[in-house]
Order: structure tokens, then C-alpha cells, then sequence
């Protein structure tokens, strides 16, 4: 009787070790998934950060940013006087550096740096906007096509 109980001891020991073994197992597998879950979140809310354009031939930094304030524009119902736009979008480029862009480049433009300029270009003086106004004469605000597939 001892070596009998000597035995079942020992197969319940392996028995309960190797539950402990596969709770432990599932468990990461839930934190792993739960990362994950956590990181496909956090990537959705980084999205909504920034508009994000691909570019096309022949566009260029200063035409992507023009759409992002005037989607900006658009989704705020912020009005923005075309002086206002060259402004907001002339900084916007300056901040990037003037990049040049390939052929399919991904462009991410702030949805805060945005903001800020047009914020700005609602507040310029009636001398600024006149400053700004003379460059829009030289501006085509058609940018349905920019930055599309």
C-alpha cells in the first residue's frame, strides 16, 4: 500500500505540474494577444494623428499640405481665406524641410501641426493677408486629385 500511494503522489505531482505548466502556457498566450491587441489600437489611434496621403506624379510637398488644411478645413468647418491656405501651407512645408517626394511616398502631415497654422491664418492681420494674397494669384486650389490612388 505505501508503493501504491508512493506512485499516485507522484503521478498527481506530474499530473498538477503539468496543469500549472499549461495555465502558465495559456496565460502568456492571452498577454501576448492582449499586446497585440493593444499595439493594432494604439497603430488605429496614431493613425487618426495625421492625414496621410500617397503621393501621385507631379505632386508635390506644398500641394499635400495645401489638401490637408483644406481637409482640415473641411472636417473642422473652419473657413480659411485662400492667403490663409498659402500661409498654413507654406509653413507646413517649411517645417518639413521642403522635402522632395517619390512617386507612391507616404506623406504624413499633423493633424496638430495643421491646426496650428490654420489657427494662425484665421488670426493674420488684414496687412499680412494682403502679403499672402499676392502669392495666390500663382496657387491652383484643385487638389481633388492630389495625394490619391
Amino acid at each position: 500500500m505505501y508503493k501504491t500511494l508512493k506512485i499516485s503522489i507522484g503521478v498527481f505531482l506530474l499530473a498538477a505540474a503539468t496543469a500549472v505548466a499549461i495555465l502558465a502556457y495559456q496565460a502568456s498566450q492571452l498577454t501576448d494577444v492582449s499586446a497585440q491587441e493593444n499595439n493594432n489600437q494604439q497603430s488605429e489611434e496614431n493613425k487618426d494623428d495625421s492625414y496621410t496621403y500617397k503621393a501621385q506624379p507631379g505632386d508635390s510637398y506644398t500641394e499635400i499640405a495645401r489638401k490637408a488644411v483644406q481637409t482640415y478645413g473641411i472636417d473642422n468647418n473652419v473657413n480659411l481665406t485662400q492667403a490663409g491656405i498659402v500661409f498654413a501651407e507654406t509653413n507646413l512645408t517649411k517645417d518639413a524641410g521642403s522635402p522632395e517626394l517619390e512617386v507612391g511616398q507616404e506623406v504624413k502631415i499633423s493633424k496638430d501641426a495643421v491646426k496650428k497654422y490654420a489657427e494662425e491664418a484665421g488670426k493674420l492681420s488684414d496687412s499680412q493677408q494682403k502679403a499672402w494674397n499676392y502669392y495666390v494669384a500663382f496657387v491652383n486650389f484643385d487638389t481633388n486629385a492630389v495625394g490619391q490612388e
